[in-house]
């Protein structure tokens, strides 16, 4: 078992089951404990009540998205926390549509289909650099 995610707790939220033991399975490989959300509202519970070291969101869930979830952590953040790495996942690919998601606070973009390897790497990346700037 890999130890890439040792000690780090990663939130999938993903409104598609497949899509969401997916990456629940490739995350806890790498090593992480994994808490999973079918939606923004189960998400925004949970991320309050214990907010995770990163974040792989949908774009689109269901009647609302990843854009409000993102808002809501990133206020949550600057009052609790200070940065959590969001990912977006989503099946709705453009280049206009990357260009929201990073302009709204996603520091990765990822297109489904994905390689659940580069969902790991991406965040394994972010977290290294989270802790480089805390060291």
């Amino acid at each position: 078992m890999s130890t890439l995610l040792e000690n780090k707790t990663i939130m999938v939220v993903e409104d598609d089951a497949d899509t969401r033991e997916i990456l629940r399975v490739a995350l806890e490989v790498a090593g992480a404990n994994v808490v999973t959300a079918h939606s923004v509202d189960e998400a925004f519970k949970t991320y309050r009540q214990a907010p995770p070291h990163a974040v792989v969101a949908d774009i689109r869930l269901g009647m609302s998205d990843g854009y409000a979830l993102i808002k809501t952590i990133q206020e949550t953040d600057a009052e609790y926390r200070g940065k959590t790495p969001v990912i977006a996942v989503t099946g709705f690919a453009s280049p206009e549509d990357e260009q929201r998601a990073m302009a709204a606070g996603f520091n990765f973009y990822i297109t489904k289909p994905f390689d659940p390897a580069d969902v790991v790497a991406a965040i394994t990346k972010l977290l290294n650099l989270s802790d480089d700037t805390v060291a």
